[in-house]
């Protein structure tokens, strides 16, 4: 580290995840890591070399956070068919499930949280908001959420477009399909008549591998928003700040997700929130949080035998009432 630190740099950017165990899913476990993930420590070598070399990089500034919602499950009921629909109202009426027939009529979808976060940006005008679309082109067992074809779900996805930023959550099993990746971009471009420019893959599948990036730039991505451990939270690249891998094409940093800190508590939550803030301020970037669409929708425990969020809510509203970006 000492000797030759662009190339220790450059070893912890991109090469030490590859050397942790991997799960069943073929992602690196942030959790078996003997490194601080809690600190960007790539990032701060790397500029202690350039102030070595006295070149002026002034990093005092603390930029607000940005929270990044994956939107798995746009809708509970609608958009996914009529045979779904039709098939789940009948199989609510006879288990007497009689909220559910309710709203699958009547609504409101207990996924759907658009009123939710278009009240969340009006109180919190200086909290960026960045969504994620996940628009499978084929379903499968990681891959369950509405039809892209579907009215229903173009029809929310420009309502959303009209405020907020919305780029495409690369589908699970896309990853392994001949042209999946630019099946599900066309999807997209054609609901929102743009190009997609930002992309961030369910289950963090693949994420910052070579494969994954030569394939991104091909179809004119320019960002990835994947870099990330799926069970820990910290920077798994050693950066807060978004870095360039190619020409015209960055990694951007996501520190903590809803999932990594499911049985804890708010109070802890907030800690840790704010924790990680100070560390990604510490080097003049936003802190960005990953969190999931139907979690913050009218009634999230529609989806069955799904983890209590609950603490996770009430900590990110604790952090946020504390927070002295303001």
């Amino acid at each position: 580290m000492t000797s030759d630190v662009p190339a220790w740099t450059v070893w912890r950017t991109f090469y030490w995840a590859s050397t942790l165990p991997e799960d069943e899913h073929g992602r690196p476990t942030g959790s078996k890591a003997d490194r601080k993930l809690d600190v960007p420590e790539a990032e701060l070598r790397a500029l202690d070399f350039g102030r070595e070399l006295g070149l002026n990089l002034d990093r005092s500034a603390r930029p607000a956070p940005v929270l990044v919602v994956d939107i798995d499950h746009l809708f509970a009921y609608r958009g996914r068919g009529a045979t779904s629909y039709w098939g789940g109202l009948l199989r609510d009426f006879f288990r007497g499930d009689f909220q559910g027939v309710t709203e699958r009529i009547w609504g409101p979808d207990p996924f759907d949280s658009l009123p939710f976060w278009s009240e969340f940006a009006q109180r919190h005008p200086q909290v960026s908001l960045q969504f994620f679309a996940l628009l499978a082109a084929k379903k499968g067992p990681y891959d369950r959420g509405v039809r892209w074809s579907s009215p229903q779900t173009a029809e929310a996805l420009r309502r959303l477009m009209l405020r907020f930023d919305l780029g495409l959550h690369l589908s699970y099993g896309s990853h392994d399909r001949p042209g999946g990746y630019r099946d599900e971009v066309k999807n997209l471009e054609s609901i929102s008549g743009r190009h997609v420019v930002r992309q961030r893959s369910h289950f963090l599948r693949k994420a910052s591998t070579p494969a994954l990036v030569h394939a991104l730039c091909d179809l004119g991505i320019s960002e990835d928003w994947s870099d990330e451990f799926a069970d820990a939270s910290g920077f798994r690249s050693g950066w807060a700040s978004a870095y360039s891998v190619r020409s015209g094409f960055v990694q951007v940093p996501v520190a903590i997700m809803d999932q990594n800190v499911l049985g804890e508590g708010p109070r802890a939550i907030a800690d840790r929130l704010h924790a990680l803030q100070a560390a990604a301020w510490s080097v003049g970037a936003p802190l960005r949080i990953g969190t999931h669409w139907r979690i913050f929708g009218p009634r999230p425990d529609a989806e069955r035998n799904a983890p209590d969020f609950a603490a996770w809510r009430a900590g990110l509203a604790l952090w946020l009432s504390e927070g002295d970006w303001k």
